[in-house]
């Protein structure tokens, strides 16, 4: 679910504001989603992110169709995100000298961003309280909530840790997307006629792992190995990596962060290295 705004650039003369100006008019820190649903920081593309580093939570999206702004935000999200997205509505729109912009197909004035603050926090209520219902009634496993920084598995831990309750998901955002580690991706390669997923891990790297390899979305299906990339370009088949880690720590319903010595590194290639 997500909140749609077009701003739409008037004047002839006037100078129209591009991507660059309107992140310089928000002060807020930017970046690109990659295929991996990650954050690539300080870069700006079609599609640019706009977040509050002090408050993480899932990115304001900002993009150009021509002269329009538009701007999408998604729900579930933090009050904060929620507030922030309609303060740079207001910006651009001071800016512009402009009173009216369009949410959601319809034209509405600038004057009423405090009835549409509440309008999201409770479109975000109601997002997560349809994410619960859905778990415990068991119609899905899980869910994929796109953070500003990386995407976060969302289960049934998770659902009662938020509890319907904004304060409490701003927090869980924030909290898992500022801790110092790396998110790891599967890349995906055709080898010997087959399609193999491959993850890299670095020593003594504290990194978010699936306890299950996966590609985001299903973007690509028919992946028949799975492995993992370990010093000098070893590989050891995932499940051999995975049951044999060693300490682990959780980090959402799919994931969890392994810290791997070169040692045990070395022990892990000595025991189960392959060729891919």
């Amino acid at each position: 679910m997500s909140v749609n705004v077009k701003i739409k650039q008037k004047g002839l003369f006037k100078k129209k504001l591009n991507i660059a100006d309107i992140i310089k008019l928000t002060n807020l820190s930017y970046g690109v989603s990659n295929e991996h649903y990650c954050l690539n920081e300080n870069e700006i593309a079609e599609h640019t992110l706009l977040y509050d580093k002090s408050k993480l939570a899932r990115g304001i999206d900002l993009c150009m169709e021509g002269n329009d702004i538009t701007l999408f935000l998604n729900l579930p999200t933090s009050i904060d995100e929620i507030k922030c997205f309609y303060d740079i509505i207001e910006k651009i729109c001071n800016h512009l000298n402009i009173h009216e912009y369009i949410r959601e197909d319809e034209v509405v004035s600038v004057k009423d961003s405090k009835k549409f603050i509440k309008y999201d926090e409770e479109g975000s209520i109601h997002g997560l309280e349809d994410l619960k219902d859905k778990l415990e009634s068991e119609e899905y496993s899980g869910f994929q909530m796109f953070g500003i920084y990386n995407p976060i598995s969302i289960g049934k831990k998770e659902i009662e840790k938020i509890d319907n309750n904004l304060d409490n998901l701003a927090k869980f955002l924030h909290e898992l997307q500022s801790m110092d580690v790396y998110y790891a991706s599967a890349h995906v390669y055709e080898v010997k006629n087959r399609l193999v997923g491959i993850y890299a891990i670095g020593p003594n790297i504290p990194s978010v792992v699936p306890t299950k390899p996966y590609i985001i979305l299903n973007q690509i299906e028919g992946i028949e190995d799975w492995y993992v990339i370990l010093k000098d370009g070893k590989t050891i088949k995932y499940d051999d990596f995975i049951k044999n880690a060693g300490k682990t720590k959780y980090y959402d319903d799919n994931h969890v962060i392994v810290t791997l010595s070169d040692k045990k590194m070395d022990e892990l290639i000595d025991k189960y290295f392959v060729e891919v």
